[in-house]
Parts: C-alpha cells; structure tokens; sequence
C-alpha cells in the first residue's frame, strides 16, 4: 500500500480542528502522513495540533507566519512523502472509508487524479453536490474531448464541469506538486481553481466518481462578516484570472478556455459586487437584474453567498427601499440572526421586484413555484441577465482585458 499524504492548512479554526483531524486519523487507509499546516493562527488551533502530534505518530506539524491558503497548501505539499496527495480543509471532515475507496480507484485506473463529489453541510443539514461531468474513466482523448471544453463553465451562462476545489480529489504527488507551486501567493480569491484546472489540463487520465465522502462545512454567517468589496476587490479576482489565461494558454486554446474564463470571471465578479447594487450609477452600468426604477422597492430570495453579497450591499444603497429577504432555509438563518423570512409570508412583503441572487436554474423554478401558488405577479421577479455572449464587454467595462484579465490603463 502506497503511502498518502494528507495535506490540512489551517488558520483560525480551533471549534472545528478535533473532528477534521479525528476524521483524517481514523481513516481505514491506515498508511498516511498526516500533516497540519499552521498559517500564523492566533487562536489555539497551533496548540491543538501539537495534542494530535503527540498522540499519532503520523502526524506532523508545520507552523509558518501567516501567508495565505496558497502558502500553506505549497509548505505541506512540498513537505510530503506520499505517493499520492489528498487535501481537507481544517473545517471540514471526511468519512472513515474516504481515503480507502479513493485509493482503490486510483490504484485500479492508474490515474493522476481521482475526482470525487462532496457533501455540503449547513446547521446539520447536508445537501450533496455533483460535477457536472459524467462519472468514469477518463484517457487523454476523452479528457480533451470531455471535460476540458467544459471543465471550467458550461452551461445557459455558467456552471462549473469540474468544481474547483482543491480537497475531495486524490492526486499523484509528482502529478501536481508544479502546479501547485507555481500559483502565485498572492492570489486569494479562486485560489483553488488556479491550482486544479492546470492541474487537469496537463493530466493524461483522470477517474471522475460519485463517490461523496467529503464534507464541506458552509460556516454559519461567514459571508456576511466577510463581505467587505472596496476598490481593490475587482484586481484580486483578476490576479487569479490572469495566471490562468496566461496557463491554460486561453487565447489560442481550442477547448473555448478563454469564453470559459469570461463567463468564470463574470459571475465571480457580479456575486462578489452584489450585483453591482451598491450604487445607482454602479448598476447602471451592467444592469445585472435588467432596468431597476430609482426608489424601487426590492426584495431578495436567497440567502447563499450570492444572496448575502447583494443584502449587504443594499444595505448601503439608499436609492432603493429594501423590504424583505428571503429563503427555504429560514429557519436556520434566524438561529444565526439573519433576518431572513419565510418565502410562505412573501405574499404580506411590499415589493416592487424580487431579486433572485442565483445562476441556478433550480432556485429559479422553486421561486416560480412559490409565486404561482401565491397567486403573485411572476413579471415581478428578477433573475440574472448576463448577456454570454456579450462578456468581453461586460469585463471591458468593469475596467479589464477580456483576454488577459490585465487592467485598462
């Protein structure tokens, strides 16, 4: 049996570190390293760590100065021994076949990367979430025909074919240990992406399974005490676009890399601006939700990342009145003191138009559903109108080159 490393940055997460690493030390794969990468914590995760170092001799820990989740996956990787690598996140936990029965398809397929699916959990509540791509055996000829048209967006506007994250997948160490040490420190916004989708690009096979043994923790509240867009914002999501137009080669890429990181760079921009709702004069521009009346009054449904950017930014925005805020899982959110509604009391919200923060055709038709037996007006709600095949303009106007994501001087 292969030896593999297990790679787990860590900063500031000593409430979730005893079942993330307990998780990883209990696997039945029992030949592992188990390393622990501390980015500086000031809380007491690093005394956490040490615990676990002195109870397993498999674990190892590192603790470096606060540099970022881009230093702290490179400082473990290039620290590991293993044959393969697999990355969890110090939020997270895995189940205790995970490890086995990704190696096992490794092992069968020879592949350079096993793909897995993963589990997203809110307040106890778990929702699986899948690639896009089917499940299988993939050579170079179906990674070229398959998933490298798609692997980045796909889709009416945009879907990822390949999630981006760097945890829930098993790679071959000497695979993957360039490219990950070749993205730039200071990326901090699709940090993962900069990693994975080279990654893949230079891959020659790759097994994709259903297998969903990973758990993501959605933290409680975490986007709103985070949301904190400025002038800068737009020039770190580029930093990670422009590594990736210049890797992927998108310009002459005959896998459409460059309309994928166009449509991959809109929708990061339109979540992380709120929709541009901040300003009147800010929307205006890119009228994401279509024309808005000045003094509208506007609702949102969806309470997501997306959700929460375009809350928190109507919230400083007094050219419209906000009057409501929705989604199914109200229950959870007012636990957190969100101050989110039940879509059933939507019908009692004074609003012009309801915004639906969501590239998601599925929370569009639940919304619809919600309407129709409400006996709502459904001309009042508002999804998302990027134009796909109008990016270039989009990106040329937030300021940037829409092939090389570098500012307009």
């Amino acid at each position: 049996m292969d030896l593999i490393s297990v790679v787990v940055p860590i900063y500031n997460l000593d409430a979730y570190l005893h079942q993330c690493v307990s998780s990883i030390a209990q696997q039945t794969y029992r030949n592992l390293e188990i390393i622990l990468v501390d980015d500086g914590s000031t809380d007491n995760a690093l005394e956490i760590c040490e615990f676990f170092r002195k109870s397993d001799t498999r674990i190892r820990v590192i603790a470096k100065p606060n540099g970022g989740l881009v230093t702290a996956r490179k400082a473990g990787l290039n620290a590991a021994a293993g044959k393969y690598v697999f990355y969890v996140d110090g939020d997270d936990w895995i189940n205790q076949d995970c490890i086995e029965r990704y190696y096992k398809l490794a092992i069968e397929h020879d592949t350079d990367i096993v793909v897995g699916d993963y589990r997203r959990e809110f307040l106890g509540n778990f929702v699986t979430i899948r690639n896009s791509i089917a499940p299988g055996f993939y050579d170079r000829r179906r990674i070229e025909d398959e998933i490298l048209p798609i692997m980045i967006s796909h889709g009416p506007f945009y879907n990822h074919g390949l999630k981006t994250y760097s945890w829930g997948k098993l790679y071959k160490r000497s695979t993957v240990l360039t490219f990950q040490n070749q993205v730039p420190d200071e990326i901090i916004i699709a940090e993962d992406a900069a990693f994975i989708y080279p990654a893949v690009y230079n891959s020659n096979t790759i097994y994709i399974s259903d297998l969903a043994l990973c758990n993501y923790r959605q933290r409680p509240n975490s986007i709103l005490k985070s949301t904190n867009f400025d002038n800068q914002e737009l020039g770190r999501i580029a930093k990670a676009f422009q590594y990736l137009a210049n890797t992927l080669e998108s310009q002459n890429s005959p896998y459409f890399f460059q309309q994928q990181l166009q449509a991959y760079f809109a929708a990061i921009v339109t979540i992380r601006t709120g929709a541009f709702l901040g300003s009147m004069a800010l929307y205006n521009k890119f009228k994401v939700f279509g024309d808005i009346t000045p003094g509208a009054r506007l609702a949102v449904y969806n309470s997501g990342s997306f959700g929460q950017h375009v809350y928190k930014h109507l919230q400083h925005n007094q050219d419209f009145e906000f009057t409501g805020w929705f989604d199914k899982d109200y229950r959870e959110n007012n636990i957190l003191n969100m101050k989110v509604g039940n879509p059933a009391d939507m019908h009692r919200c004074a609003f012009d138009l309801l915004i639906i923060p969501s590239f998601d055709p599925a929370l569009h038709a639940e919304v619809d559903d919600f309407f129709k037996r409400q006996g709502l007006g459904r001309t009042r709600i508002r999804t998302v109108k990027l134009d796909a095949s109008n990016l270039a303009q989009f990106i040329t106007g937030a300021g940037y080159n829409p092939i090389t994501f570098l500012p307009h001087h």
